[in-house]
């Protein structure tokens, strides 16, 4: 199984659509990998690759991504934004129905 923190996004997405679709509620490592995911950046590490190759493939990464980054920056920037108040909704609505789950329990 690969690290947790070299998953791809579809990966991470196909994990927490399995975890709604099957019923879970072992939410909080539901809530474990998203909270790992939710800040999402454009700086993953680049790997050099050995020879001559490698080395000048490396190095147009390099130059590529300072290039690139004043344009996906902004919209990262954005999706952190996103993702933080989606997990803060998730959070208020899970307290939600755990109240009106004590509240039923309570009225039989």
């Amino acid at each position: 199984m690969p690290d947790e923190q070299e998953l791809s996004v579809d990966e991470v997405y196909e994990r927490l659509r399995a975890a709604v679709d099957r019923g879970s509620r072992d939410l909080a490592s539901t809530r474990g990998l998203a909270e790992r995911f939710w800040p999402v950046s454009a700086d993953k590490p680049l790997e050099r690759r050995p020879g001559a190759k490698g080395w000048s493939a490396f190095q147009a990464k390099r130059v590529l991504r300072k290039l690139m980054r004043w344009y996906v920056e902004p919209a990262l920037a954005e999706q952190r934004i996103v993702n933080d108040a989606l997990l803060r909704l998730v959070d208020d609505l899970a307290r939600r129905v755990e109240e009106l789950e004590r509240r039923a329990g309570g009225e039989r």
